[in-house]
């Protein structure tokens, strides 16, 4: 792509990202797929429409509450006391803290926290959507694989804006660990360690990745420990004399783990209130996610078991499932903290969709009779048809949190402000 072709696409963007958009499927050379891919990340972190009580309204809350008037030597000293796991007001992760620091105290302009969170999560983003289509990016797909890219690109793609460090820190991780499966390049171990430092909860995920990676080839152990898991658990206790004593995780272990009768008794009663705020609420918003992650990607796992035991599985098919079945019979073990389960689940989810669009892309090394695939297309078929209500929450999720004028004039929405129209209440306002 020559300068001017450069020009004009970035100014197309700065009209309508998601117009720009379009044309960037259009893209043949990664280099200019990956430029745009981040550039509309950041532009559609411009456009962020904060609803109160999420995680984007607290994040620029404690923006302007903690660092609008920060010093250097008070950001040094915040950092010190993040990456000694002593802090537990404000930012806890270094990521947020530095993101937080730039935005609201050198650029007196908060509201840019989600435009640079948006370009570091574009740029993992995207980079890892190239290394699950390596090239393929214009080969003819069918029909039922063109269904799960889809999920690929919208599942915890621009919604994950909204939380800026866990699922940013979801794609620092799938892009470095896979990257250096592949390529076993050392400069990839120090993008899996920025996951650590992007979402201080990579430091545990990342044992059962490593675990899973090593056992990736002791395939039988690996698919019995995944198989076992649905039926057993390991108390917190078990854990509790492996991990070091600080102020940041003590915090963190009286918010998300069940210990005591206590914990048990708090929990329920947040499970019955769950159930009735469900009550009122649409079935993908209810249940989309919950049945996606529970029963649809289990299912599809059962799929990709059995490629895993086919002599023909290649480096890249192993380490996808052996690492989506080690994070998810980790997520099973510690039901002791519901939110690591559930986060934990959503990644070992990632690793699992992109083992099944490899699958798909290399289904012509396998050597299976025509009945067999017939089958195995029937099994993709309805795990595509058990997500379209995941589906449907990833687009109202994004319609809630985006601005109306991402379609057309960003600028506008930035002169706005605080008054600006999310896609889903300009919808209700003009069909009213």
């Amino acid at each position: 792509m020559d300068k001017a072709q450069k020009g004009y696409l970035i100014l197309l963007f700065l009209l309508s990202p998601f117009i720009g958009l379009l044309n960037l499927f259009k893209l043949k050379n990664e280099k200019d797929i990956t430029f745009f891919g981040t550039l509309f990340f950041g532009l559609v972190g411009s456009v962020f429409v904060y609803v109160e009580g999420t995680d984007g309204s607290t994040h620029l809350t404690q923006a302007k509450e903690y660092y609008s008037n920060m010093s250097l030597v008070e950001f040094f000293k915040k950092a010190y006391e993040i990456l000694t796991f002593s802090s537990i007001e404000g930012a806890t992760d270094i990521y947020l803290h530095c993101l937080s620091y730039v935005s609201s105290s050198i650029l007196q302009i908060p509201e840019l926290i989600h435009v640079f969170a948006g370009f570091v999560l574009g740029y993992f983003f995207i980079k890892s959507v190239l290394l699950v289509l390596k090239n393929n990016l214009r080969s003819k797909k069918s029909y039922i694989l063109i269904g799960f890219i889809v999920l690929f690109l919208l599942i915890k793609s621009i919604g994950a804006l909204n939380s800026i460090r866990m699922w940013t820190g979801m794609w620092i991780l799938f892009y470095g660990t896979y990257s250096w499966a592949i390529t076993k390049e050392k400069k990839y171990l120090y993008v899996i360690l920025f996951s650590i430092f992007v979402h201080f909860s990579y430091a545990v995920i990342l044992i059962p990745v490593i675990a899973a990676y090593a056992l990736q080839k002791q395939k039988r152990v690996l698919v019995t420990l995944y198989i076992l898991s649905f039926f057993a658990t390991v108390g917190f206790s078990f854990f509790a004399p492996y991990i070091p004593e600080s102020d940041l995780l003590a915090n963190k272990q009286s918010i998300y783990t069940i210990d005591s009768d206590e914990d048990s008794e708090r929990y329920e009663l947040k499970t019955i209130d769950a159930k009735q705020v469900r009550q009122s609420q649409t079935f993908y918003k209810a249940f989309g996610e919950v049945n996606y992650l529970n029963y649809s990607i289990v299912g599809l796992s059962l799929i990709l078991v059995y490629f895993y035991f086919d002599k023909n599985a290649d480096l890249k098919l192993n380490f996808l499932i052996a690492v989506g079945m080690g994070l998810y019979a980790f997520a099973n073990i510690v039901a002791f903290s519901p939110g690591l389960q559930g986060r934990t689940k959503a990644i070992a989810a990632l690793f699992i969709l992109a083992a099944a669009i490899h699958l798909q892309l290399t289904l012509r090394h396998y050597r299976i009779s025509l009945r067999k695939l017939n089958s195995i297309r029937i099994g993709l078929v309805l795990f595509l048809i058990s997500a379209i209500p995941m589906f449907l929450f990833q687009i109202s999720y994004i319609f809630q949190n985006i601005s109306f004028f991402s379609l057309l004039f960003p600028q506008i929405s930035w002169y706005l402000g605080d008054a600006d129209y999310s896609i889903r209440t300009a919808i209700g306002l003009l069909t009213d």
